[in-house]
């Protein structure tokens, strides 16, 4: 936040290794997560570094839940693309072990986005 003048969290939701979401910006606020894409997207950020190994399955749950809250509240269209952030920008993120996670859940996206860097 202070590095980019953020007045506070970019992402919409995190979820943590303990099972819980913790709102960010929310759905009804555009984030500021992935230049290019923040007004068409909400992001869920999982806290921690799975580049040397993988979010447990109660993180990875509590995504899953936020996701299934955002249909069912009519913020996420039913047939959403999921996408990892490194797929619209140039970042590691979310992960090695993560992201080869996320790329085995349905609706992830094998569609190329243009990388904002």
């Amino acid at each position: 936040m202070n590095n980019r003048g953020y007045s506070d969290i970019g992402y919409s939701f995190l979820v943590g290794e303990d099972g819980n979401a913790y709102e960010g910006r929310g759905f009804s606020t555009q984030g500021a997560h992935t230049r290019g894409y923040n007004s068409q997207a909400i992001a869920i950020s999982f806290i921690g570094n799975f580049e040397n190994r993988n979010a447990n399955a109660a993180a990875q749950r509590a995504a899953n839940d936020v996701i299934a809250c955002g249909i069912s509240r009519g913020y996420i269209s039913p047939n959403y693309e999921l996408f990892g952030h490194r797929d619209g920008g140039c970042t590691a993120c979310p992960g090695k072990y993560l992201y080869s996670t996320i790329k085995s859940w349905p609706r992830f996206s094998g569609r190329g986005l243009k990388k904002y860097c």
